[in-house]
């Protein structure tokens, strides 16, 4: 991927940030999250990545215990778990694997930070045709129960270029 092709992968992101403002202001506060990124991977790498280097490319300080993260596991497979494991031995479950296609799409519920019913985090990665990845998020199921905890859920952008600098150095 060259620098073309980075900037463009960032004003992709950035009208993925502003269609997602553009939803919530315009009252549909329960629309899904919706961000990309390229990466210059092949789409297996890319998956692997991002589920087996989850702990890699996470921030570190958002955990749920807010302890300082020791690990994440991921057992990547359909009803298959996703634990954090805290500094302290505490352990929190994140969420449950739904769908695990490597090198397609990784699928899971999700309740690090919100109250009520899990959400859904979808990610797919579809080759480009100039080579590389691009990675689409999407971060729904949202309703009454969990709506408060939405705005909690902000920081993909950064959580997503944090995994791109991991997919293309590992």
């Amino acid at each position: 991927m060259d620098e073309h092709d980075t900037a463009q992968a960032d004003d992709t992101a950035q009208a993925d940030d502003t269609a997602q403002a553009d939803d919530a202001e315009h009252g549909d506060a329960h629309a899904p999250i919706r961000h990309e990124v390229e990466v210059a991977v092949s789409c297996t790498r890319a998956w692997d990545a991002y589920v087996h280097g989850l702990e890699e490319w996470w921030h570190p300080s958002w955990t749920a215990f807010g302890t300082g993260l020791d690990r994440i596991e991921v057992e990547p497979h359909a009803g298959g778990r996703i634990v954090e494991h805290g500094r302290d031995g505490e352990q929190r479950e994140w969420g449950e694997v739904l769908e695990a296609e490597p090198g397609d799409r990784f699928a899971h519920t999700f309740h690090l930070s919100h109250e009520g019913d899990p959400t859904v985090v979808t990610v797919d990665f579809d080759d480009l045709p100039h080579g590389g990845t691009r990675v689409r998020l999407v971060h729904g199921g949202w309703n009454e129960s969990n709506l408060a905890g939405r705005a909690k859920h902000t920081d993909w952008p950064m959580l997503l270029e944090r995994y791109r600098a991991h997919a293309q150095h590992v």
